[in-house]
């Protein structure tokens, strides 16, 4: 008897397991099936976000009045939207000199203190280097002074900031989904994205090559792929001080000549690699090796930088947080991520806003572009398509978690109100627009 009762109380038990985790399975907001090929468990994006500590993160950008209307057009316009105000300060660092700059510098004070009093903004500027005569014609004489000056401050960004990390973008970023804790971090160490499967561009490999050079060890990848890129600020610090060792300087300035002597400067695939070779612990790497096997590859590293074999990753743990826009105004031939990932967002957090009917209800496989390194093969093809398919999955129902939870503001509104802020720098920006040329979404 007591047999009996024993099985007739398992098979209840049985039974109400399975009906829980029925509505489990029933609530998810995508209704993706199980399959067979499962995403590495570092991307699971509860997992990978228990260890952080939430320190304020520094959105860092070198500006100049010569691109105003890319800032509000492409950054602006979808930082408001992707970038968190909780997340940390936007720190604007523009030239000293320029009267340009001071007066669009005091009108974005103003308008952010009057429309995005949430958002903390702060501008700083940038004397002129010492013998910037000589030093801002290199490295490309051909190119404009500002250019290679923005090439120098790169390797400073650090003196503009007190915060542990830097989200640094360029004026040409246009963000494409929500930038979330588990896309900056996998635990406590930032993620970064290198392949090296961009190097059939001679610009790519110029790069590398100069990286190897200006560090004297073997280049690890190509890290110019997409932006923010995350970088613990001494990390800036210590590739300065390990470049002026290396070459018996006095200062960077003479660093800064003798490596650009070589040809171009690449300053954020130099100090990448410089970070593999002596800060790899502090970072979660995703690479994608193309040129070679992974044995072969290795041999040009010493053991202690060889690369792991949980390195590489066949899908990235988050999907890019935004485009890289080649020419003024092409983040807009992408504009249909921005839409489906304000949609999707929204649909996650249960919204099914009017906005979003219509040409904008754009599928989850809409975005799967957002997992492509730059020029290299697109990535969600056969079973890695529904890999992709889990991690956006995850990564918008995070998102609209946190606007259900008014952990984060995502309202169209925003996106109105800088369209009309840039008037007053005399510019207007291109509709943001579904479909694109050819039917095909651009990514650079």
């Amino acid at each position: 008897m007591l047999r009996l009762l024993f099985f007739a109380l398992l098979a209840i038990h049985i039974s109400i397991m399975g009906y829980f985790w029925w509505m489990k399975e029933e609530v998810k907001p995508f209704d993706i099936k199980p399959i067979a090929a499962t995403v590495n468990q570092r991307f699971d994006s509860v997992q990978s976000t228990i260890n952080i500590v939430e320190t304020p993160v520094t959105l860092f950008m070198r500006m100049t009045g010569l691109h105003i209307k890319r800032f509000y057009c492409d950054f602006l316009r979808t930082a408001v939207l992707f970038w968190p105000a909780s997340y940390g300060k936007l720190v604007l660092v523009f030239d000293q000199e320029s009267s340009l700059d001071h007066k669009l510098a005091n009108i974005l004070e103003r308008q952010f203190h009057q429309f995005f009093p949430d958002r903390k903004l702060e501008i700083l500027y940038e004397l002129l280097p010492m013998n910037y005569e000589t030093l801002l014609k290199l490295p490309w004489p051909k190119r404009d002074t500002g250019y290679n000056r923005q090439i120098w401050s790169s390797f400073f960004n650090d003196l503009y900031t007190n915060d542990t990390v830097i989200a640094w973008v360029d004026s040409d970023t246009a963000f494409s989904t929500p930038v979330t804790q588990n896309s900056m971090y996998n635990g406590t160490r930032l993620r970064v994205i290198g392949t090296d499967c961009t190097l059939h561009a001679e610009f790519a490999r110029d790069c590398v090559k100069s990286a190897e050079i200006s560090i004297g060890l073997p280049a690890l990848a190509d890290f110019m792929l997409h932006f923010p890129i995350y970088m613990y600020r001494d990390t800036f610090a210590n590739c300065r001080e390990y470049l002026m060792r290396r070459y018996k300087a006095r200062n960077f300035e003479e660093v800064y000549r003798i490596i650009s002597a070589y040809g171009l400067i690449c300053p954020v695939t130099t100090i990448l690699n410089y970070a593999w070779h002596f800060e790899r612990d502090r970072y979660d790497w995703s690479l994608k090796i193309f040129t070679k096997p992974l044995d072969e590859y290795n041999k040009r590293f010493q053991p202690n930088a060889t690369i792991r074999s949980y390195d590489i990753q066949s899908v990235l743990a988050a999907p890019q947080s935004s485009v890289h826009t080649g020419e003024p105004g092409s983040a807009l031939d992408s504009a249909q991520l921005i839409l489906a990932s304000y949609c999707l967002s929204h649909k996650a957090a249960g919204h099914y806003l009017a906005f979003c009917t219509g040409k904008r209800n754009l599928p989850l496989s809409n975005n799967l572009i957002l997992f492509k390194y730059a020029r290299a093969p697109e990535t969600c093809n056969g079973n890695l398509k529904f890999t992709c398919l889990v991690v956006l999955d995850r990564h918008y129902s995070l998102v609209g978690s946190e606007i259900l939870g008014d952990k984060r503001r995502m309202e169209w509104s925003d996106v109105e109100i800088v369209e009309k802020l840039v008037k007053e720098v005399n510019a207007t920006c291109p509709v943001i627009h579904n479909g694109s040329p050819g039917g095909k979404i651009p990514i650079v």
